[in-house]
């Protein structure tokens, strides 16, 4: 099950990334690593900690950026 697993969140990042990319409301980077985030987290598995902190740093910055925005901001194109 956890190769089905695994397949099935790469292919919901790799959706949720591109859509991103799409709405321009996250700056570029967000986009794009949340595209190749899991790609590269599955890459450094032999050497377990770094691609797991890699891949944690990518979230914290996601998440902050989400935080500075505020909650109740709502994009310009957004009537």
């Amino acid at each position: 099950m956890f190769p089905i697993g695994t397949l099935g969140v790469l292919v919901g990042l790799v959706l949720y990334g591109t859509a991103t990319l799409w709405a321009r409301v996250l700056p570029l980077w967000s986009g794009v690593g949340l595209i190749v985030g899991l790609p590269i987290r599955l890459v450094l598995l032999p050497i377990e900690p770094w691609g797991l902190v890699l891949f944690g740093v990518l979230w914290l910055a996601l998440g902050f950026v989400l935080w500075s925005r505020g909650a109740t901001e709502q994009p310009a194109r957004v009537s």
